[in-house]
């Protein structure tokens, strides 16, 4: 009788799960890139969230230690608003004005 109170006890209280991380922001420190990774040049690399229906996404990218290659990588603490722009990303549309994210933010802090 103990034991079943116990586990109706423990029952109760257990947390809920966790939604699913919006796809639209991505995260790359957590492997969370649901637009594919993208490498970049002098080492940087792209993480990206689903495209937007404008096309646009947030990029998070990732890239080596502020004296050079040497110094470890990390991945940037945001996120900005970009968009394929003659196959590079961009934070501008080749025809004037900024990507629409959805009517988000043009950046994300994380």
């Amino acid at each position: 009788m103990l034991t079943a109170a116990a586990a109706a006890v423990t029952l109760a209280v257990a947390p809920a799960a966790s939604a699913d991380p919006d796809p639209h922001i991505p995260n790359g420190e957590a492997g969370w890139c649901p637009g594919g990774q993208s490498p970049g040049g002098g080492g940087i690399q792209y993480c990206l969230g689903a495209p937007f229906p404008s096309g646009a996404m947030y990029v998070q990218t990732w890239s080596f230690g502020p004296s050079g290659p040497l110094r470890p990588g990390a991945w940037s603490p945001s996120a900005s608003c970009m968009a394929w722009v003659e196959n590079s990303l961009q934070g501008g549309l080749p025809y004037g004005g900024d990507p629409d994210c959805g009517g988000g933010p043009k950046t994300i802090q994380f």
